[in-house]
């Protein structure tokens, strides 16, 4: 039935595969991808781990920085103008899950709104500025600041309604104001 060639073409073929899996195996050959962890050094990251986990839930200062990743694509002259939660989360740490970060160019009269979820960005949104902005200049108080003169006047389950950092023309600064059901809270945002 078989020649001797067929059948010798045959046995080589079976050797060949059998030293070939028994090869793979031992090499560490398969179909699954390693796995390795990411160890990495950045400041909205659980360093106690060393494993890249994002925090959900950062300070107002954390989403700044995450918007400046963004702001290459920016004009050079466009600057933090003002930030507001976009979350009812907001702790006696001032961490919170959700910001929205304003930044204004001059030079260019547009806004750039960066919105920060869950410790990412969700992107950009450039809009026509209706009239030109003042631009945070100084230190930016945090959020943290905030949320230790809010919570040392009033109870940790008091509901937020909003939260924002703005440009107060009457006052000619930067301020943060919590507005909550019974007023509002407001302390100085630049140093």
């Amino acid at each position: 039935m078989f020649s001797n060639k067929n059948l010798f073409i045959a046995l080589s073929l079976i050797l060949f595969l059998i030293i070939g899996a028994v090869a793979g195996y031992f090499m560490g050959i398969n179909n699954a991808p390693s796995v390795k962890p990411i160890i990495i050094n950045n400041p909205i990251v659980d360093n106690s781990t060393k494993l890249k986990t994002l925090k959900t839930e950062i300070i107002a200062k954390e989403a700044y920085d995450i918007a400046l990743s963004e702001s290459r694509l920016w004009p050079e002259d466009a600057y933090l103008s003002g930030i507001e939660l976009i979350s009812k989360k907001f702790n006696e740490k001032g961490f919170s899950n959700g910001w929205k970060t304003m930044f204004y160019s001059k030079s260019k009269n547009k806004t750039y709104e960066v919105t920060i979820k869950d410790g990412e960005s969700r992107g950009t949104i450039e809009k026509e500025a209706l009239s030109p902005l003042q631009t945070l200049k100084g230190e930016m108080i945090d959020s943290a600041m905030l949320a230790k003169s809010f919570y040392g006047l009033y109870p940790a389950d008091t509901e937020i309604i909003s939260l924002k950092m703005y440009y107060d023309a009457g006052s000619k600064k930067f301020l943060w104001t919590i507005f909550f059901p019974k007023g509002s809270h407001t302390i100085d945002a630049e140093i």
